[in-house]
């Protein structure tokens, strides 16, 4: 009997903050590096301004992830960065998840689908994120290196809203069976990819959230 190949198992994707996480780990992920370079300190002023703009709708999520990335991380080595990612990434699975979140990831593993973390946030830790939770393909935020040194710019834009839409039908594009049988996300902006599975499920709405889900004809489900 011919085993059957990756490309052709069904595919379940998850996003990763508020999804998966009980929190946004970009944000957490950049306190963690604060902690680590105190003096980092003295540009939070500054990006507290850049977050009130983008907060009147002047500035958009994008502007806002780059202007971190700028402030905080571009300019470290690469062992640097892979060092806070991966002492970040235990934290968050030791003590920053869903245990419901986890108790289905665990299921559609056991059933034996391709499963893919989409995500917003940046490569160089949901990545590392992303293997140690099990997952078979991660589409997300890249970064840019200038040869050993992270770059301060993002490598074919933010993953987010449409865009992740976008990344995961240039994904499926390769593979012979393009059913993605479920999707989890926990925002309006998930909704384009979570309309394309056959079941999209929201998780953990507020009531304002919720009635957008039965509205746009998705499932949704409370995690704790």
């Amino acid at each position: 009997m011919k085993q059957q190949s990756d490309d052709e198992t069904a595919i379940v994707v998850f996003d990763l903050d508020g999804t998966i996480t009980r929190y946004d780990t970009y944000v957490r992920f950049l306190l963690y590096v604060i902690r680590q370079k105190p003096l980092k300190l003295v540009r939070l002023p500054f990006l507290s301004i850049d977050v009130l703009r983008h907060k009147l709708g002047s500035q958009s999520n994008t502007w806002l992830k780059k202007r971190f990335l700028r402030a905080l991380l571009a300019g470290h080595d690469q062992e640097t960065i892979n060092a806070w990612a991966m002492s970040f990434s235990q934290q968050v699975v030791e003590s920053g998840l869903y245990e419901d979140a986890i108790a289905c990831v665990e299921q559609h593993q056991s059933s034996g689908v391709e499963l893919v973390l989409l995500s917003a946030s940046l490569d160089i830790y949901v990545q590392t994120m992303g293997e140690m939770l099990g997952f078979n393909h991660v589409i997300c935020t890249r970064t840019t290196w200038n040869g050993n040194i992270l770059g301060n710019e993002l490598d074919g834009g933010n993953c987010y809203g449409n865009i992740k839409l976008e990344r995961i039908n240039q994904w499926l594009e390769s593979r012979t069976n393009k059913t993605i049988l479920a999707a989890y996300g926990d925002h309006e902006s998930d909704f384009p990819m979570l309309k394309i599975a056959q079941q999209g499920i929201v998780v953990n709405p507020d009531e304002k959230l919720r009635l957008k889900a039965i509205n746009n004809q998705l499932a949704h489900v409370n995690w704790k």
